[in-house]
């Protein structure tokens, strides 16, 4: 009997059918062994040697009941670093091989196999090929994790005491959160200057009307809103310069000095061009484009496509090769010959270069398993649907010709002023036959040179140079790849893990850095430059790679960082001081207490204004001027309003007899003694209805991802929940 330990419990019945007899399935949930939470768990003494721990013990004790009665054991865990250390930890924790990677059971033999697609040929070619577990790989994971853990453990307790608890550093996030910072500081510096656009609508046969004048003030113009009756030129040149339009009196001149002239036009240049299709689809790629077709978070994309592939229709989604298998190219070719016909197959197999150093050939891009089904046939709906088409089209496209594009350029020479067109016409849509990309044709009538044209209208819109535009996912993970930052599974979690803390938000689809994320940028640009030094970053990712290669050791990799990392740690706890940081600005209020001047500051729990004598005077207010006194008469009328109290029950009494107050904490509101935080007694803001279980009173509370739910105040001793009824959740949606 064999057993075959696969990440996820959704492939387990899949890869079983394809098995058979002979074979058992079990998932290890992931990672199930880690680094322990609560400590460094690194002994930077002892050769960086790390401490693991059983993080799913419920997953091990599942293993160890399924590998009774095995004479082997087949891991068939992802195929990147990631997988490879899960295997590893498996083997371990199952007895097989020791700490070294020695075998310790030789009645029981241990296999790699690695599959990009769970197909039943897949599946089969796996286990007939199977090899050792690469520990290379397994030292590269480790090297990652270690150094992660040792720059979170290191830094962030530095941050805590020198700007606020709480707070975090990480080797990668913090470098993505200064990359958004610098964007943002380039924003904030940047001046717009104004310029003017202008245009002329000609048309072949002269207008009985007369020409009309537009002066388009409005500093959103965009040119395309302008209706054109015949053909849009531009003006581009002025006595043979590239210049600006600066100012609307110099637009009003050059309009004045053309409405009398003749257009004759003065050069037609035709060419043609290739416009070639894109490669298949790698992690990154896929997540740009979804993100700027549709707007969905990487996130969002991934969670998709693992469905897709552990349901055995598309390829492994964590892949920065370009790289398709022939068996798979043979069937692409066949399937377009047959569908769209001879002129539309490429003239042999094309071959995508990957411009990341590190791409691993051996994998695949992300492709269907079965070109021939279409998203109907496997019965997919909504977003599968799309993202599955997508992938599909993107495939099919990479071997088919590139389209053909026919551009033309028209000129006419007036005077000073030199105006242009252009129009373009596909000849040969090529691969766009099925990967539709937007190509705005533009076709021009017949003509030639020296015919003259005849003027309709001229217009002078108004515009202004726009500042660098802020990252969204899509333009964030491409920053990363151009630096060689992060792999195809780590940009999901640098994206989340900086949202969750609150380094960056997100308005629409762009990033904004919080004042968190600018004060913790500004400290580690000052005094850990390497930290947030993206060609530093790059070159320690190079070096993780070179372990994986087996041509760099782990452990002098680790060394050579953290000996002078750890020194810079040391003589920041001496220099850096406290005020440098957090205290962001001055402001236009005045202290409540002492009447001096209030600064802006960051604490515990975000941003407020503070006396500029502290500590000597304590006042404080909120960022908008609210003292700490009007925060609490605001509290009391509200806790004394009808509307409240028809929800609430009413305040409870103190032990010493006084009447609670509503105060506002960090997880919401609650009753306090009138002398809270001296007389630290608290009591939780009980709701008029009842437990249906225990007859106690339900309370609101913050769960563990920050959502607010309805529970019993009994709480061990009861737990029940409210859940929302379907109809309530519709509605909300």
């Amino acid at each position: 009997m064999k057993l075959v330990v696969v990440e996820s419990p959704a492939k387990v019945k899949t890869i079983s059918k394809y098995l058979g007899k002979g074979y058992k399935v079990a998932a290890s949930m992931g990672h199930f062994v880690d680094l322990p939470k609560k400590e460094i768990g690194v002994d930077t003494e002892k050769d960086f040697e790390p401490k693991y721990v059983v993080t799913n013990r419920k997953a091990l004790k599942k293993l160890k009941d399924s590998f009774s009665g095995v004479d082997t054991l087949i891991i068939a865990s992802d195929l990147d670093r990631e997988g490879e250390a899960i295997g590893w930890h498996v083997a371990q924790r199952l007895g097989v091989i020791s700490k070294s990677g020695k075998v310790k059971d030789k009645s029981k033999k241990l296999e790699r196999i690695i599959f990009t697609s769970i197909t039943k040929d897949a599946i089969e070619d796996a286990v007939n090929s199977p090899r050792k577990i690469d520990t290379n790989l397994v030292e590269a994971q480790q090297a990652r994790r270690i150094l992660d853990r040792l720059v979170g453990y290191k830094l962030s307790p530095l941050l805590w005491k020198k700007i606020r608890f709480g707070l975090s550093a990480g080797r990668v996030q913090s470098v993505a959160v200064r990359i958004i910072v610098d964007r943002e500081e380039e924003r904030d510096k940047f001046k717009s200057d104004e310029y003017w656009k202008v245009f002329a609508d000609l048309l072949e046969v002269k207008p009985t009307s007369k020409v009309t004048t537009q002066v388009i003030k409005k500093e959103d113009t965009e040119e395309d809103k302008l209706s054109f009756k015949g053909i849009k030129f531009e003006l581009i040149r002025v006595r043979g310069k590239r210049t600006k339009v600066a100012k609307e009196k110099d637009a009003r001149k050059i309009l004045d000095n053309l409405l009398e002239k003749k257009w004759i036009i003065d050069d037609i240049r035709t060419k043609q061009s290739k416009r070639n299709p894109n490669p298949p689809f790698i992690t990154s790629t896929l997540q740009r484009t979804v993100s700027n077709l549709w707007g969905y978070p990487a996130k969002k994309t991934m969670s998709i496509a693992q469905k897709l592939y552990e349901a055995g229709y598309i390829t492994y989604m964590r892949t920065d090769s370009f790289n398709i298998v022939d068996s798979a190219v043979k069937a692409i070719r066949s399937f377009i010959k047959k569908h769209y016909g001879e002129k539309y197959l490429n003239t042999g197999k094309k071959k995508y270069v990957s411009k990341v150093t590190s791409a691993q050939e051996a994998h695949e891009a992300i492709r269907p398993t079965n070109i021939v089904k279409n998203s109907s046939d496997l019965g997919l709906t909504g977003e599968a649907q799309k993202l599955y088409d997508i992938i599909r089209c993107r495939t099919i496209a990479t071997e088919m010709p590139s389209a053909m594009i026919e551009s033309t350029r028209l000129q006419i020479k007036v005077g000073d002023y030199l105006f242009e067109s252009y129009g373009q016409r596909i000849l040969f849509d090529g691969y766009l036959k099925v990967y539709k990309e937007k190509i705005s044709e533009n076709i021009f009538p017949k003509l030639q040179s020296g015919q003259e044209l005849y003027l309709a209208t001229i217009s002078a819109t108004q515009h202004f140079t726009a500042p660098p535009p802020r990252y969204s996912e899509a333009s964030l993970i491409k920053r990363l790849e151009q630096f060689g930052i992060g792999r195809p599974s780590t940009y999901v979690p640098i994206i989340s893990t900086i949202l969750a803390r609150k380094y960056v938000l997100k308005e629409g689809r762009y990033f904004v850095p919080t004042e968190t994320g600018k004060v913790v940028t500004k400290l580690l640009k000052k005094y850990f430059a390497n930290i947030v030094d993206t060609g530093f970053t790059a070159e320690m990712e190079k070096d993780l790679d070179k372990i994986a290669e087996g041509k760099a050791e782990w452990v002098k990799v680790i060394r050579s960082f953290f000996t002078p990392f750890n020194k810079s740690v040391e003589s920041g706890e001496k220099k850096i001081t406290r005020e440098e940081f957090t205290v962001l600005g001055s402001s236009k209020f005045k202290c409540p207490d002492c009447g001096k001047k209030m600064v802006r500051k960051i604490g515990r729990f975000g941003e407020f204004l503070s006396c500029a004598d502290f500590p000597k005077c304590k006042g404080m207010r909120s960022v908008e001027g609210q003292s700490e006194a009007d925060k609490a008469k605001e509290t009391a009328k509200e806790a004394a309003s009808d509307e409240f109290m028809s929800k609430y029950v009413s305040a409870p009494k103190a032990e010493d007899g006084k009447e609670m107050l509503l105060k506002v904490g960090r997880y919401g509101k609650f009753w306090a003694h009138p002398d809270y935080p001296k007389v630290k007694e608290a009591k939780p803001l009980l709701l008029k209805e009842k437990c249906p279980e225990c007859k106690e009173y339900l309370v609101e509370r913050k769960g563990k991802w920050g959502k607010m739910f309805t529970g019993c105040s009994g709480y061990p001793r009861c737990r029940y929940i409210q859940r929302e009824k379907k109809a309530e959740k519709e509605l909300r949606k």
